[in-house]
């Protein structure tokens, strides 16, 4: 029985990281039910929606947008769709292409008891459904962003990436944030030309010419890197990795690869299941460690930035991550979290709904580890998370000034 829905309020602090999560899950079991329709989608599409968004810009662009943007953006995609064609198309093969929602932004979903629910598919144009389903998820993404909530968009990517184990596909998302941001800004340009406000006019065309900064800014996305997060549970190592991943690499921000996450994939369960001793034997856990390197290496060779966020107690797990960077040949910074064992015991024991299975007998057993010697930069997070933040962003800036990618 339905008791409560209203519209998804995107408003300041009126949506939560929770929410996102549950998002998140809604629209990956949405994808995978989805039927799969490999004759639609792939650069066709792309290049066909490209072409339109062209002409649009033509017809509705006066005195809003300049012609050298619209003409360098355009430029720009056809640049981008032609480089990823061919992996583009082999999505379509793979069943990647699926009839999708189509219009996946936030005033499409409602909020029923708390949970997140999608409604107004494109049912009408078979065309604009049947499409790549991370084409269908870069709306949602793209809308969010827009409004100013990354970090929210971020937490929605790597969950939906958690649970369709679809990291590879990161490498469209550029080209298809992009692609959604035109479409927005033509038709906020087209609406403006129809008001007769002068403020409301003005309004929509400074939306539109955002949503074209947004288009262009995403086609040059910077260069990937790879940051590791390690430290004995409690340490804070997961509200690290979501504080900086949206501040970093392409929009919406880093993929996070979770050693938990990746050990309750593995052992075939729910990500907030329980493991028992079972779970984590010495083969498990190479198991897992090898799964958290392989899952880095392909979003590096993706092109994003990647947090990669596990306990790295032994050395030889440290050299190996560090490895994955050199292989991939980015930038590496290495980040060793540590607080008082008091800490780290009323963290674990404050854990409610997470992957992780820690609890204070974990820790004490850690705090007994010969942990070798640790070349990374060590920090204090037994302080506020806050500051925690701060000295991390700190040393990943002087790296990347030292190093030179980017920051997104």
């Amino acid at each position: 029985m339905i008791k409560r829905g209203c519209l998804i309020d995107w408003r300041e602090n009126a949506l939560d990281t929770r929410q996102m999560d549950d998002l998140a899950a809604v629209i990956a079991h949405f994808h995978k039910a989805a039927e799969i329709c490999s004759q639609g989608g792939g650069r066709k599409l792309i290049d066909t929606v490209i072409d339109s968004n062209d002409v649009c810009f033509a017809e509705f662009g006066e005195n809003i947008f300049g012609s050298n943007e619209v003409h360098q953006l355009t430029k720009s995609s056809k640049a981008y769709s032609s480089a990823i064609g061919v992996t583009l198309d082999a999505r379509a093969k793979q069943g990647q292409v699926r009839h999708c929602h189509g219009d996946l932004h936030l005033r499409n979903i409602v909020l029923i008891d708390g949970i997140p629910m999608l409604f107004d598919a494109i049912e009408f144009d078979q065309d604009l459904a049947e499409i790549d389903v991370l084409y269908d998820l870069a709306f949602l993404l793209m809308d969010l962003d827009h409004r100013d909530l990354r970090p929210l968009a971020n937490v929605v990517l790597n969950r939906y990436l958690d649970l369709m184990d679809d990291t590879a596909g990161i490498a469209f998302l550029p080209l298809f944030i992009s692609v959604r941001a035109a479409v927005r800004a033509h038709v906020s340009g087209a609406v403006a030309m129809t008001q007769a406000s002068g403020d409301e006019r003005e309004s929509l065309m400074a939306e539109a010419q955002t949503y074209l900064a947004t288009a262009r800014a995403n086609l040059n996305p910077p260069a990937p890197a790879l940051v590791a997060i390690g430290g004995l549970s409690g340490s804070g190592k997961s509200l690290l990795a979501r504080e900086l991943a949206p501040a970093f690499g392409a929009m919406p921000g880093s993929r996070i690869v979770r050693s938990d996450v990746l050990r309750k994939q593995l052992a075939g369960v729910l990500i907030l299941d329980k493991l028992g001793p079972e779970g984590y034997t010495a083969e498990m856990t190479q198991k897992t460690y090898d799964r958290v390197y392989r899952e880095c290496e392909a979003a590096l060779q993706a092109g994003q930035w990647v947090i990669a966020d596990a306990v790295f107690a032994k050395p030889e797990q440290r050299a190996a991550i560090e490895q994955v960077a050199r292989h991939q040949n980015v930038p590496f910074y290495g980040l060793w979290l540590e607080a008082p064992e008091p800490v780290l015991k009323t963290r674990v024991d404050a854990r409610r709904l997470d992957a992780s299975d820690a609890d204070r007998t974990i820790v004490e057993q850690q705090m007994n580890y010969d942990l070798g010697e640790i070349s990374w930069r060590r920090i204090d997070s037994g302080q506020s998370l806050a500051k925690t933040v701060k000295i991390a962003t700190q040393e990943l800036r002087f790296g990347m000034d030292r190093t030179g990618p980017e920051m997104g």
